[in-house]
């Protein structure tokens, strides 16, 4: 599929600057794609990855649901999203986005909870279901504080002084404390006790303890993988998809390797290149070494990608039917190797 520049018709721009957040105005009017690329990166660097990294580290610190590995593939898979997001609406007034910040914020939620649902099934609906008793009994509360999220007594709500860990031991919690039928009459319990509030995922931790909720891990190799291929990651926009396509590109003859380069492309993504630069898989300099060029080089022809089979053919002193079979014999030895990865 080729993809249509992300080039405004000025004619268009004045309606897509009215549809959109007026933090996308300079996009909106971005006159060539050299220029929509540079402002997509600025608003990346500025505003986007800021704030869903903010987002994503209260899980890591506060809930204690997500480790760091997770959450670095969280925030790239966000960054991915969004860039996708930007290009798209300086094509389409379906495509706009009204509020930026909201936009990235409630996508960063959803991809967690995406990534939680998966990976901690049994635990994240006790989570669920602890945040809606926080916030619909009078008796409890949810806040959030420094420290992050937290939970405890209406009376304590605003309290900074929270547990990080639960005290309990399931010997010491009384029967209502273990009957999982009465959350809200439990969580009272469980606070009058400790007398403090609990980092929410200190609460969740100590939950899952009393009612014995334990997520069991994949028993299998295959079942780890079915695991991993549940993520709503597709094509290109996996990180770890990425980071196995360029080891195994890496090792491609390098004629195959080039004329697969340099027209690599995907059904969603206009610049699979730049994927990989963007989410760190390969560095620049790495990437004009495995195609034979100079950083100089690959740079006059960085805004150009993917190259169309007669570029390529010229660039690479060669017939057209020769970078497609070049390109295809590529192709399918990295779809045999990759396949052979996730078994």
């Amino acid at each position: 599929m080729v993809f249509a520049p992300a080039v405004m018709k000025t004619m268009e721009a004045p309606g897509l600057v009215l549809w959109n957040d007026p933090l996308l105005e300079s996009l909106v009017r971005a006159e060539t794609e050299a220029a929509c690329d540079r402002e997509i990166e600025r608003l990346m660097v500025v505003i986007v990855q800021p704030l869903a990294e903010r987002i994503v580290s209260r899980y890591t610190r506060s809930e204690g649901m997500i480790s760091r590995v997770d959450a670095e593939d969280i925030i790239a898979t966000v960054n991915l999203r969004v860039v996708r997001k930007l290009r798209a609406i300086t094509e389409s007034e379906e495509e706009q986005v009204r509020q930026l910040t909201e936009y990235v914020a409630t996508l960063t939620y959803n991809t967690i909870n995406d990534h939680l649902r998966r990976r901690h099934p049994e635990r994240t609906r006790v989570s669920n279901r602890l945040r809606y008793v926080l916030t619909h009994d009078a008796r409890l509360a949810l806040w959030t504080s420094d420290a992050g999220v937290t939970g405890g007594l209406a009376s304590e709500r605003g309290s900074t002084d929270a547990l990080t860990a639960s005290p309990l031991e399931r010997a010491d919690a009384t029967l209502r404390m273990l009957d999982s039928t009465r959350p809200a009459d439990a969580l009272v319990e469980i606070f009058q006790l400790i007398e403090r509030p609990l980092l929410f995922g200190a609460l969740v931790n100590c939950v899952a303890m009393l009612w014995r909720v334990n997520d069991a891990p994949p028993s299998s190799i295959d079942d780890l993988h079915e695991h991993r291929a549940s993520a709503d990651f597709v094509g290109f926009e996996s990180r770890e998809f990425l980071q196995a396509l360029w080891r195994e590109v890496r090792l491609l003859p390098p004629q195959q390797r080039k004329a697969l380069l340099l027209n690599l492309r995907d059904a969603d993504t206009p610049n699979v290149m730049s994927l990989l630069v963007f989410t760190g898989t390969a560095k620049f300099d790495d990437i004009a070494a495995m195609m034979e060029m100079t950083i100089e080089s690959l740079s006059a022809l960085w805004n150009d990608l993917p190259l169309d089979d007669l570029r390529i053919a010229g660039l690479l002193n060669m017939t057209r039917q020769k970078v497609i079979n070049l390109r295809k014999a590529a192709r399918e030895r990295l779809g045999r190797r990759l396949y052979r990865a996730k078994r």
